[in-house]
């Protein structure tokens, strides 16, 4: 399967290193120089793109030698797998890393991938990761990478059944965690007539810093729309739940059947799953583009801030709080029920920022080892609270 566009070298290209037209710049290069400087016969790793991720191996782009690009499969070293202690760390689409192993002419990797080696993942410039799947009263907590080094996330719903302003919210956060910029796109807009209007003004409040649009794919309507985040040499991700279309919308970009898609179920107006891996394509503009899977799970993998960054005018209205630690709740002069109280701040947003915030909070109690021991200890205080009250009582 072809990933990339046909990428061989011309006269007008000739001497322009062609990892430009994945992404590769000054950042990754630095992290490329420190790992050639650790010794330990590093000094001939060359760099790579992560297209695909395979059981036991990577579908990776490199140079050729003759001034292209060359697609071919890599697998992991045990040097690999023994620095990834965690999942998190263990390569992901989108990644850029260092190789071993491939032949050499006159200095330079052959257009022959040979026995190539996957050594080391270079530093990421972002991340888009999410708690991975998994009860969290019985598992342990993780954190899983779905794809790196992303410029745009676009966050795909569709019209009808599958819109949800919540999977927004949950989204967009996730989003403004990693470090790329959000994007809500509106799928299928036909399914909602002249009701798609507000469908695109429901996504702007969800996050209304993000840009928000309606697309047609198969008509080709709002495609001009996104074609202005999909710049020359830059990463975008296509994130949404299954069957929202976020396949047919990366056909629909670049203008050719890159990966299948099914058709819609009249019943529930929801595409069959057809993705079953992250891969990065190259549109024909030079724009790559990551297509994942529908996430059956959307677990949040973030801090308080990046939810604050969601839910602006609830972060606002808090810092006014009489009490820094405000639960706003029900504490004297919360700016936060205040705001409620005059439709400043809306109540459906609010009940979704609590869930939230409680989700962050469990999850940094889990992942936090002092935030651990604080809970411990005060749940040792309630408990030992408790006995002394039951032994006034008589009851112990």
């Amino acid at each position: 399967m072809e990933f990339l566009n046909d990428t061989e070298g011309s006269p007008e290209r000739e001497g322009v290193d062609p990892l430009l037209d994945l992404g590769w710049n000054q950042f990754f290069s630095n992290g490329l120089s420190d790992l050639r400087g650790r010794g330990r016969g590093d000094a001939e790793l060359e760099p790579a793109r992560v297209l695909e991720v395979r059981r036991g191996s990577f579908v990776v782009a490199a140079r050729d030698g003759n001034g292209g690009l060359a697609e071919f499969e890599a697998r992991p070293s045990g040097r690999l797998s023994s620095d990834c202690l965690a999942a998190a760390q263990w390569p992901a689409t989108g990644d850029w890393v260092a190789l071993r192993g491939r032949e050499r002419t006159g200095g330079r990797a052959s257009a022959d991938p040979g026995s190539a080696i996957v050594e080391a993942v270079l530093p990421r410039s972002s991340a888009f990761s999410r708690k991975a799947a998994g009860d969290s009263r019985y598992d342990k907590v993780s954190e899983q990478v779905l794809v790196a080094n992303v410029d745009t996330a676009f966050i795909v719903t569709a019209a009808g059944t599958d819109f949800s302003v919540r999977r927004i919210e949950r989204y967009a956060a996730l989003a403004h965690e990693s470090g790329a910029s959000p994007v809500l796109v509106i799928t299928k807009a036909d399914l909602a007539g002249d009701a798609v209007l507000d469908l695109v003004a429901a996504a702007g409040d969800a996050y209304p810093f993000a840009p928000a649009f309606a697309v047609c794919a198969p008509e080709g309507r709002g495609l001009d729309a996104m074609a202005k985040h999909l710049k020359a040499g830059s990463t975008a991700v296509l994130l949404g739940s299954s069957g929202s279309g976020k396949s047919t919308l990366l056909n629909a970009l670049a203008g050719t059947e890159l990966n299948s898609t099914g058709a819609v179920k009249d019943y529930d107006q929801r595409g069959r799953h057809t993705t079953s891996s992250r891969t990065l394509f190259m549109l024909p503009g030079g724009a790559m583009v990551i297509d994942t899977p529908g996430l059956r799970e959307v677990q949040l993998w973030l801090g308080e801030e990046s939810l604050g960054g969601v839910f602006t005018e609830i972060e606002e209205a808090a810092a006014a709080c009489r009490f820094s630690d405000c639960s706003h709740e029900g504490e004297p002069d919360c700016a936060v029920q205040a705001g409620l109280e005059s439709g400043s701040i809306m109540a459906d947003r609010y009940e979704s920022w609590q869930r939230l915030m409680k989700e962050v909070r469990f999850l940094e109690t889990k992942t936090n080892v002092t935030a651990k021991l604080a809970e411990r200890a005060k749940w040792k205080i309630r408990s030992k609270a408790s006995r002394q009250l039951r032994r006034l009582r008589g009851e112990i």
